[in-house]
């Protein structure tokens, strides 16, 4: 007799978020939080074949010495071998997990150089700077989850388009469109009640990006990350130092979660949170860097994705340049056309030498508002 492996594949209930397992001889689960029931077809819609997984390097299975692996969106450990799932214990009231880099040295540096060479106002000669060194950081983000259920009741406009018939014309028919119809918008109030159950996240920075000249990276909850452990991470790597406490972003995370979002307008909200978390997310940047003679360029790569986070490198000031010396040239043919008009034309003589000297004027303002840039200055748009 063959014995095979009994695979249970791990999903989130869509209605409460809890882990639901899915044993491979069972057709159906039941959410041990809420009752809900999924078929098969749903854990497989929720939690598809191709989740991103990762096997840790550093520990090993307490069962049978097997491999964990740890999935995409997944807080859990699993071992590969025997199947029995490890959680991964809070200290100090939080848990600690790495953004795994899916970047190495040499691609941070090509990342940096096509940025360098694509983005435009950058000076000639920094677009081929060498490249000098590049370190990776862990920068430590904070990380709040709790579940809120409830219901949310107030008032809130709509707009509603109405068909306004003419008095002069027919009975209106829907089925016949008349040029004596016309359709107009309305605003309506309308009766809010919403129930909620849904997991809501909260995420605060642990350290000043700006002092690494980077901004915040995006995270969605839903990235594939390992546990904080000395063997997961690069050794010649820097880990930031996490700034802030775990009780205070979690009472800032409960205030945002439990604030309405139905947009009503003077909301009575009934929303109570539970099944909350606190974490700290370790996310991986490149700083790298580019030198051309004394020009230094400085550019932050995301580690996960490839993309600049942040990038500072000297500006050219060239085409700027022209377009003033453009102006000035028609402000000058300006003012000469002006004094010429003034000497020639008596009757006109006054206006026209006015005219000259508030063109002569904003000319010279014109020059000396002008201010050279000196770096050109990017920072990856961001939306969480």
């Amino acid at each position: 007799m063959e014995l095979t492996k009994n695979s249970s594949p791990e999903s989130e209930c869509p209605q409460c978020g809890a882990p639901v397992f899915m044993p491979a001889y069972a057709e159906a689960a039941v959410c041990a939080f809420c009752g809900s029931t999924l078929t098969r077809t749903e854990v497989e819609a929720v939690c598809p074949a191709g989740l991103d997984k990762q096997t840790l390097r550093s520990v090993q299975c307490t069962q049978c010495a097997g491999p964990l692996d740890v999935f995409e969106g997944r807080r859990i450990l699993v071992c590969g071998h025997c199947g029995v799932r490890v959680a991964v214990g809070d200290h100090s009231g939080f848990s600690r997990w790495v953004f795994p880099p899916r970047l190495n040295r040499l691609d941070a540096a090509h990342a940096g150089a096509a940025w360098l060479r694509e983005y435009p106002g950058i000076a000639e000669d920094a677009r081929n700077a060498h490249f000098v060194e590049a370190r990776l950081v862990y920068a430590p983000i904070w990380e709040h989850r709790a579940l809120v259920t409830g219901w949310e009741f107030g008032r809130k406009l709509r707009t509603k388009v109405e068909p306004v018939v003419s008095m002069y014309s027919a009975p209106f028919d829907p089925a016949r469109v008349s040029e004596d119809v016309r359709l107009e918008l309305k605003m309506v109030q309308e009766e809010v009640r919403e129930p909620r159950l849904q997991e809501r996240r909260y995420y605060q920075a642990a350290t000043d990006f700006t002092a690494i000249d980077a901004t915040r990276p995006r995270v969605t909850g839903r990235e594939l990350l390992v546990p904080l452990l000395a063997g997961e991470m690069d050794p010649a790597a820097i880990v930031l130092e996490a700034e802030g406490t775990a009780e205070e972003v979690a009472e800032t995370g409960r205030k945002v979660a439990l604030q309405p979002v139905s947009g009503a307008m003077s909301p009575d909200s009934h929303l109570f949170a539970f099944r909350e978390s606190t974490s700290l997310l370790f996310y991986p940047l490149w700083l790298v860097r580019f030198q051309q003679g004394n020009r230094l360029c400085r550019v932050v790569v995301n580690g996960r994705d490839g993309g600049v986070n942040s990038a500072i490198a000297p500006a050219d000031n060239t085409r700027r340049m022209a377009l003033l010396g453009g102006q000035l040239a028609l402000l000058a043919l300006a003012i000469a056309v002006l004094v010429w008009l003034a000497v020639t034309w008596e009757s006109g003589r006054v206006s026209m030498a006015a005219a000259a000297v508030i063109v002569s004027a904003g000319a010279v303002l014109l020059a000396w508002r002008y201010r050279a840039v000196s770096e050109v200055e990017y920072h990856e748009p961001f939306s969480n």
